[in-house]
C-alpha cells in the first residue's frame, strides 16, 4: 500500500522535515542538540523553583510526624513553673501548665496532619465521582446530586462544624467527619464543572461513541486530565482541612488536656502571651510553616510539571538565532509594530525574532504550515502569549506605546479600547454561559459604549458576518450554535467595538466557502472603512489572497518571505511560500471543468437513486431536534451508503450536517426515522446499541488537537478498542496490532511511544484514524478531518481516506464544508441547506457536472482559487 508524503514534523521513517537538517538556514547538526540542552536548563530551573517551599513542608510534615518520638520531655509533665522563661532544660520555656513548650509543640501536630490528610482524601474519594457522574449522567442524578451540594454550601461552616461535631461527639473523628462534609460540596462543584467542560472535547467524544462505560471515562479519559487541576487543588483543600481542624481544636471540640495539639496550645495560652509569647508563637510558626508553603507549592507545581513533563518534540522546531524578514506598507504609517520579537517555552525557541508592522486601513495575511509560529507571533504583538510561553527578546508598539512596559492595568484598558482578537477554535471562543447578545455587549460594555447604543450595535455586527440578528438568536447559548456560528457570533463581538488592530486566527476555518467568502469580502470592506489595521491568520494562501494587500509567510518560527499578494502568489522566492502556493492550486484544481451541463428544470428536486454497491448504511425519515419541541435541524433525510462507498455531506455552516453525523454515531439522541446497518436498526443512542452495532460504526473527531486524550500515549490510543471489542486479547497481540495500524495510515511504529504534544496536527488526525480503525468498522464517520489542517496536511489526509476505503473496504461518510474533498474522494455527494438535502447524486453529476440547486453552485462558486476562477467562471470559459 502506498500513502501520501507525511506533514508535519518528520516523515514516515523518522526523517527531519525540509529546512530542520543541515541545509536550513540557522540550523545545522549542531541546533537539535542546543535546543535539548535549553530545554534541560528549563526543567532544572524549574525544579529549583518548587525546591523551597517542597523543602520547608517536607520538613515541617516530617517535624509533626516524627516530633513526638523527639520530644525531650513527657509533653504533658509540668517541668517548671508556669510561663517559666527559657532555660536548659526549657529552650522554648514552660506553657500554662508548666510543661516544655518544646516538647509540646513537637508532639502536637501530628494529630492534626493525620486527621487532615485523611479527611481531604476522603473528601476527594467522595467528590470526584459525585462530581463527575452528575456531569456525566446529566438529568435527574444530576439534579439530586447538584441540590444536595447547594444544601451544603448555604449552611455556614462554621454552623455545619458545631452541628457535626456535636452530633458524632468531639474528638479526632467527630472533626474528621465535619471536615469532610465541609470539604466535599466545593470539591464537587469543581469536578463537575471541569468534566462539564470536558465533556466537550472531541475525544470524550470519541470514547462515547465506542459505548464506554462510565467508570472508563471517569478514570481514563477524565481523571488523568483532571489530575493537574486536582494536585493544584489539593494545595488548598489541605491548608482549608488544617485550618478547619485547628479551629474546632481552638474551639475545644478537638482535643482535651492535657493532650499535645497545636491549636490546643493557641487556645489555652492566649492569657499567658504577655509573659511567654513563644508558648503562642512555636505552635503559630509550625501552622504558618505548612499553610504558607503548602499554598507555595501549589502555585508552583502546575506550571512547574507542565515544564518537567514536556517531551523534547519534534526536531524540526525552529531553530534559534537568525532574524526574520521585516513585513511593512510603506504607505501609512504603522498602528502596530513588533521588532526583533522572539518567544520560547521549555527551552524551545517558538519565534526567532520576528519583525512587522501593521498599518491602518490594511489587512495583512499571516500564512504558513502548521506549527510555524502563526498563532504564537499573534499573541505575541497583543502581549497575551500562552501558559508556559515567554518573550526573550523584542518590542511591540501600539502607537509607540510598549504593550511590553506598561502594567496590566493600563494594557489591559488598551486592549479594550484598541484591540479585539478571535481565536481558532470555536468551542473557546465563547464563554458557555453566556448568550449571543451578552457576548456580545459585555464586549461593548469593556469599549466603553454607551448603554443604550450597544443591542443595536451588536445586531450590526451580527448582520455583518451574516447572522440573524432577531431576538431568538441573540437568546441562544454556545451550545446551540454550529462551529460555523460560533465563529462568527465571536468575530460579530470582535468587530462590534470597530477596533484599531484586529487579529483573526484562522476565522474561516470552521466556514463554508460562501460564508467564508462574503466574510473575506466583507472584512476588507470593514479596513478601508474604518482604517483598521488587520492581521489575518491563515494557512489558506488562496483565502488570503481574495482579501490580503500583503502577505507574510513563516516557517520554523521565521518571516521568511513577505510582499503583496500579488506578486508573492506569482513569483514566490523561498521554498516555504512555493510549497503553499502550489498547495493553493492544486487544491483549486480538484474541481476540475465541468462536462457538457444538464438543464436545470423547475421541478428538480433530490436526487434519490442508490448509490452503486452493496447498501451498508441506509437513513430514511431522519428528523432532529435540539430540545424537547425545538425546531427541526434536520428534516426527513434519506440517504444510502454503499459498501466501500463514500458519501461526502457538504452545506453552509449551520446546514445541520454535523448533527447528521452525531445522529449516525448514537451521540445526538434527539431524532426519529430509520437507519440502518446493513439490515440491522441502529439505535438511537450509544446506550441503546450492542457491542457490534458500536464496533461497526466509528467517528473521527473534526479537530485533530482535540481528538486524542493528551494523557495518553498512541499506543493506549489505539490499542484501547482492541481492548474494548475483543479484537487483541493479549498485550503482545495488542502491541503488534497497533505498530500495524500506525503503519497502515503511514506512521511508523516508533510513534506508539509519543504523546499527542509530540505530533503535529496531520500525525494527530492519522492516529485518530488508525484508532477508529482498530475496531475494524464497516462505516468511517468523518467530521471536517481537515479544516484545521494547512493544504498539505489536508491533500495527505484525504489522499489517505482514499486508500483506506479502496483497501479496507470500509465506507465512508465525511462531513465537510471544503467541496475540493469530494472530487478527490469520489463516490456520491449530499447538499444540505437548513437541515434538508437538496441535492444529492455521484460526484460528477453534482460537483463535476452541472449541479441543479443555487445552494450547489454557490458552494463551488465560492472556493477560493489563485486563478480566481470559479464555477460560473469556468461555465463561461468552457473549461
Amino acid at each position: 500500500m502506498t500513502y501520501p508524503q507525511l506533514d508535519g514534523a518528520s516523515d514516515a521513517g523518522g526523517r527531519p522535515p525540509r529546512g530542520a537538517g543541515d541545509g536550513a538556514p540557522g540550523g545545522g547538526r549542531d541546533a537539535p542538540d542546543a535546543r535539548r540542552q535549553g530545554r534541560r536548563r528549563s526543567r532544572r530551573r524549574a525544579a529549583l523553583s518548587i525546591w523551597l517551599p517542597g523543602a520547608v513542608l517536607c520538613l515541617s510534615l516530617l517535624t509533626a510526624l516524627v516530633g513526638p518520638w523527639l520530644a525531650p520531655h513527657d509533653p504533658g509533665a509540668a517541668l517548671d513553673m508556669p510561663y517559666a522563661p527559657i532555660s536548659g532544660d526549657a529552650p522554648l520555656g514552660t506553657e500554662r501548665l508548666g510543661a516544655d513548650v518544646l516538647s509540646r509543640v513537637l508532639a502536637g501536630g501530628r494529630s492534626l496532619i493525620i486527621v487532615s490528610v485523611c479527611a481531604l482524601l476522603a473528601a476527594y474519594a467522595v467528590s470526584i465521582p459525585a462530581g463527575a457522574v452528575a456531569a456525566l449522567r446529566r438529568g435527574a442524578v444530576e439534579s439530586v446530586i447538584m441540590r444536595l451540594v447547594d444544601v451544603l454550601m448555604s449552611v455556614p461552616a462554621f454552623v455545619l462544624l458545631s452541628v457535626l461535631v456535636v452530633a458524632t461527639g468531639r474528638g479526632p473523628v467527630g472533626i474528621a467527619g465535619a471536615t469532610i462534609v465541609i470539604l466535599v460540596p466545593d470539591i464537587t462543584r469543581m469536578v463537575h464543572a471541569v468534566t462539564r467542560q470536558a465533556l466537550e472535547h472531541d475525544y470524550v467524544e470519541a470514547a462515547r461513541s465506542r459505548g464506554e462505560s462510565l467508570g472508563y471515562m471517569i478514570r481514563r479519559e477524565l481523571l488523568p486530565n483532571l489530575v493537574p487541576l486536582l494536585r493544584a487543588d489539593a494545595g488548598v483543600r489541605f491548608v482549608g482541612a488544617v485550618f478547619t481542624i485547628a479551629t474546632a481544636a481552638f474551639l475545644g471540640y478537638g482535643a482535651q488536656p492535657p493532650a499535645a495539639d497545636w491549636a490546643l496550645m493557641l487556645l489555652e495560652n492566649q492569657p499567658g502571651l504577655s509573659l511567654q509569647p513563644l508558648a503562642v508563637l512555636a505552635p503559630t510558626v509550625m501552622l504558618l510553616l505548612i499553610l504558607v508553603s503548602a499554598n507555595a507549592l501549589a502555585d508552583r507545581l502546575p506550571a512547574t510539571a507542565d515544564v518537567l513533563s514536556r517531551e523534547d518534540g519534534p526536531v524540526g522546531a525552529p531553530p534559534s538565532g537568525g532574524s526574520s524578514v521585516a513585513v511593512t506598507v510603506p504607505q501609512r504609517a504603522a498602528v502596530l509594530s513588533c521588532r526583533g520579537l522572539r518567544m520560547e517555552a521549555a527551552g524551545r525557541t517558538l519565534l526567532a525574532g520576528a519583525d512587522l508592522d501593521l498599518s491602518p486601513g490594511r489587512v495583512l495575511a499571516l500564512v504558513g504550515e502548521s506549527g510555524s509560529g502563526k498563532t504564537t507571533l499573534a499573541l505575541g504583538l497583543l502581549a497575551g502569549p500562552r501558559p508556559g510561553v515567554t518573550r526573550t527578546g523584542g518590542r511591540v508598539l501600539l502607537d509607540g506605546t510598549d504593550l511590553y512596559s506598561v502594567g496590566p492595568r493600563r494594557l489591559r484598558a488598551l486592549r479594550a479600547h484598541r484591540t479585539a482578537y478571535v481565536p481558532q477554535d470555536p468551542r473557546t471562543s465563547l464563554a458557555p454561559t453566556l448568550r449571543v447578545s451578552a457576548h456580545i455587549t459585555e464586549l461593548l460594555r469593556a469599549g466603553r459604549v454607551p448603554r443604550d447604543e450597544r443591542v443595536e450595535k451588536a445586531r450590526a455586527a451580527l448582520r455583518l458576518v451574516g447572522l440573524p440578528d432577531d431576538d431568538a438568536f441573540l437568546a441562544r447559548r454556545p451550545h446551540q450554535l454550529s462551529g460555523g456560528q460560533r465563529q462568527r457570533v465571536a468575530l460579530a463581538g470582535a468587530l462590534a467595538g470597530r477596533p484599531t488592530v484586529l487579529v483573526l486566527d484562522e476565522p474561516t476555518s470552521a466556514l463554508d466557502p460562501v460564508t467564508a467568502a462574503a466574510l473575506l469580502r466583507d472584512l476588507g470592506r470593514l479596513a478601508a472603512e474604518t482604517g483598521a489595521a488587520v492581521l489575518l491568520v491563515t494557512h489558506d494562501l488562496a483565502a488570503a489572497a481574495e482579501v490580503a494587500d500583503s502577505v507574510a509567510v513563516m516557517a520554523h518560527g521565521r518571516i521568511v518571505e513577505a510582499g503583496p499578494a500579488a506578486s508573492l502568489i506569482r513569483s514566490p522566492a523561498t521554498a516555504a511560500a512555493r510549497e503553499l502556493v502550489a498547495a493553493a492550486r492544486a487544491s483549486g484544481t480538484a474541481l476540475t471543468a465541468p462536462s457538457e451541463p444538464r438543464p436545470v428544470h423547475a421541478s428538480a428536486g433530490v436526487d434519490s437513486g442508490s448509490p452503486e454497491g452493496t447498501p451498508v448504511l441506509r437513513v430514511r425519515g431522519l428528523t432532529a431536534r435540539h430540545g424537547r419541541g425545538g425546531p427541526a435541524v434536520l428534516s426527513d433525510i434519506g440517504l444510502t451508503v454503499a459498501d466501500a462507498g463514500c458519501l461526502t455531506v457538504v452545506g453552509a455552516s449551520g446546514s445541520g450536517k454535523t448533527t447528521l453525523l452525531r445522529c449516525l454515531a448514537g451521540l445526538h439522541p434527539r431524532w426519529d426515522g430509520e437507519v440502518r446497518l446493513a439490515d440491522t436498526p441502529l439505535g438511537r443512542t450509544v446506550a441503546a446499541r450492542d457491542r457490534d452495532s458500536l464496533r461497526a460504526v466509528q467517528l473521527v473527531a473534526q479537530n485533530p488537537y482535540d481528538s486524542l486524550n493528551p494523557a495518553h500515549t498512541v499506543a493506549t490510543i489505539v490499542g484501547r478498542p482492541l481492548r474494548l471489542f475483543g479484537i487483541a486479547r493479549d498485550e503482545a497481540a495488542v502491541s503488534k496490532e497497533v505498530g500495524r495500524l500506525l503503519e497502515s495510515v503511514g506512521l511508523d511504529r516508533s510513534y506508539a511511544t509519543r504523546r499527542p504534544a509530540a505530533l503535529s496536527g496531520g500525525q494527530r488526525q492519522r492516529v485518530a484514524l488508525a484508532r477508529a480503525l482498530a475496531a475494524r468498522p464497516r462505516v468511517l464517520l468523518c467530521d471536517e478531518v481537515t479544516s484545521a489542517l494547512d493544504p498539505t496536511s489536508a491533500a495527505s489526509v484525504v489522499a489517505l481516506l482514499d486508500v483506506l476505503r479502496r483497501e479496507s473496504g470500509t465506507a465512508l461518510v465525511v462531513v465537510t464544508h471544503d467541496l475540493t474533498v469530494a472530487p478527490r474522494l469520489g463516490g456520491s455527494v449530499a447538499v444540505l441547506e437548513q437541515g434538508t438535502v437538496v441535492e444529492y447524486g455521484s460526484v460528477e453529476e453534482t460537483v463535476l457536472g452541472s449541479p441543479r440547486h443555487p445552494v450547489t453552485r454557490a458552494l463551488i462558486d465560492a472556493v477560493p482559487s489563485l486563478d480566481g476562477r470559479g464555477y460560473e467562471a469556468w461555465r463561461t470559459a468552457g473549461g
